[in-house]
């Protein structure tokens, strides 16, 4: 979900450096022979356009493209924030015309905003329209992250740092960007590239909201180690300054790390001491911490009802239509998963889908679609493994319409990908389709093997390759971050780390030319749905 800044002026328009005057007549312009050769009254066709434009109405908005070009050009000398608008509104219409429709024609659309906002950047610096030109800057720097420009985006960075100094404000909104496009790794170097100007000469509130940015982005990268640091620095300052919301969420940070790490004696005792003031935090933070208390809950062997009613406790501080429950809703159904509850599961991600299928903002909306979907063909999966040897084709149906609807989404995240694609060879074998089958396991041990786990397979920290210790001495693919955890992933769930390590061994040496057997591939694949799939999982 797309959440709200919390770092401070976020929409402070910075200074432009001065650039020569072109100082606009004050008498109203006489239109140029293109204008007059259109019959077009710019002041008409500008209004009509800006209506449009400001009602949402993209498509109608962007009928008038050439016609505004024409007036853009009648205006370039004299009028130059008059033509900084216009680029910038033509940028905005095609962005967002971009967003709503197919992945296919998002590229073509960027690519037109991109130029639109470029130019209005310039005539925005031209007219000295601080406040255009701020918006410009930062609207072409998502279109140059959102198109895969990142090189560009940091030049573009580095220039306005170099023109108006090391800004707070600047630098936060740039990391912000990067964030939220899930460039983790720019955003880390961005930030902590500044990190002496943060901590020798920013203000609390930046310095306080910069450690949480940093402990949120190795969060996302799965450092729960670093993590901690920085929220513990983001905590220090809170208390200092006794700002509590502040507080409850460095806290809340903290407990999810330690949940993470299976530390759940540290984790509860930070999440519950984010509620000590509770009366004083906005509904938003405690809604935070009853997730993360359940996340903690439900990672607990036999806490699972304990965890279930803390995510329905959740769910009751939301008002109906609130989009941020649909993360609420696929864990209370990851959670019914574990105790079985099949019912209960259903009814639970299925709200979860319907939610997220409401959200306007398509890429976020399809980031929670692949989540919800996933788990319920992933629950029909588990189900239909306990109705195992009557085999209930109707379960296993359910579970490869919701697999595969979510492997069709868009989907970054290649994690997300490998889990699906060996649920779709387990669906696809029970039901007969032994080529489709192989296809998909073939690619699962392809990419698992080929990337190599990059997490901990227990608790998905992430953990140093080269670390022997941390790695599978067998199948050389999987890694922990402790020897505990590869004991506990030993045996943890159906498919577990006992079960999948002989044919990452296997495939590993296929992979490398080790083992050069006739059909090894589909005796591999033989063997894997005989002795994994082909009796009652449990």
């Amino acid at each position: 979900m797309g959440k709200k800044s919390r770092r401070p002026n976020r929409n402070k328009p910075k200074d432009i450096p001065a650039v020569a005057s072109t100082a606009a007549p004050q008498e109203e312009e006489t239109a140029t022979d293109d204008v007059a050769a259109q019959n077009l009254n710019p002041f008409d066709t500008f209004h009509t356009f800006e209506q449009l434009f400001l009602s949402q109405d993209w498509k109608g908005a962007l009928e008038h493209e050439s016609e505004m070009n024409v007036i853009a050009k009648t205006f370039e000398r004299s009028h130059p924030g008059r033509v900084g608008r216009i680029n910038f509104m033509l940028g905005a219409a095609y962005r967002c015309l971009g967003r709503e429709g197919s992945i296919e024609s998002r590229g073509s659309y960027s690519t037109k905003a991109t130029l639109y906002y470029h130019e209005a950047v310039e005539f925005a610096k031209k007219a000295r329209n601080n406040e255009l030109f701020t918006k410009a800057v930062i609207s072409l720097t998502e279109c140059y992250v959102e198109t895969g420009r990142v090189d560009e985006a940091m030049d573009l960075h580095k220039s306005r740092c170099d023109e108006i100094g090391k800004d707070p404000d600047e630098i936060l909104l740039f990391a912000e960007i990067l964030q939220d496009h899930r460039e983790y790794s720019r955003a880390l170097e961005i930030i902590e590239e500044h990190l002496e100007t943060i901590e020798r000469s920013w203000e609390n509130q930046y310095q306080c909201y910069a450690y949480e940015l940093i402990a949120e982005l190795y969060w996302k990268t799965k450092d729960y180690a670093k993590s901690i640091v920085y929220f513990e620095r983001q905590l220090s300052i809170a208390k200092q300054t006794n700002k509590v919301d502040s507080e409850a969420q460095a806290l809340n940070g903290l407990g999810r790390n330690y949940g993470r790490m299976g530390d759940y004696d540290n984790a509860m005792a930070c999440l519950e001491q984010a509620l000590v003031n509770r009366s004083e935090l906005r509904v938003h933070r405690i809604r935070l911490v009853y997730i993360a208390m359940g996340d903690v809950l439900v990672a607990q062997e036999g806490c699972e009802k304990d965890a279930i009613l803390m995510f329905q406790q959740c769910c009751g501080l939301f008002e109906e239509g609130n989009e941020a429950r649909v993360e609420v809703f696929l864990k209370l159904g990851q959670a019914y998963t574990n105790i079985e509850a099949w019912d209960d599961v259903v009814v639970a991600l299925e709200e979860s889908i319907s939610i997220a299928e409401s959200i306007e903002d398509k890429r976020v909306g399809n980031q929670w679609k692949v989540a919800a979907k996933q788990s319920l063909g992933n629950a029909y999966l588990e189900k239909y493994g306990e109705s195992l040897p009557e085999r209930n084709d109707e379960l296993i149906r359910k579970a490869l319409f919701f697999s595969d609807a979510a492997f069709h989404l868009q989907i970054s995240n290649n994690d997300v990908k490998l889990a699906l694609r060996l649920d779709l060879a387990q669906e696809h074998y029970f039901l007969g389709d032994t080529e489709n089958a192989r296809n998909m396991l073939q690619k699962y041990l392809h990419g698992t093997v080929r990337m190599g786990a990059s997490y901990c397979q227990a608790c998905d920290q992430t953990c140093a390759k080269d670390a022997i210790m941390q790695k599978c001495s067998v199948c050389k693919v999987a890694r922990y971050c402790s020897y505990a955890h590869s004991i506990q992933a030993w045996k943890k769930g159906r498919l577990c780390h006992k079960v999948m390590c002989p044919f990452l061994t296997r495939w590993r040496k296929i992979e490398r030319g080790q083992d050069t057997t006739a059909d090894l591939c589909d005796e591999l694949c033989n063997d894997f749905f005989e002795r994994v799939l082909a009796s009652k999982p449990k």
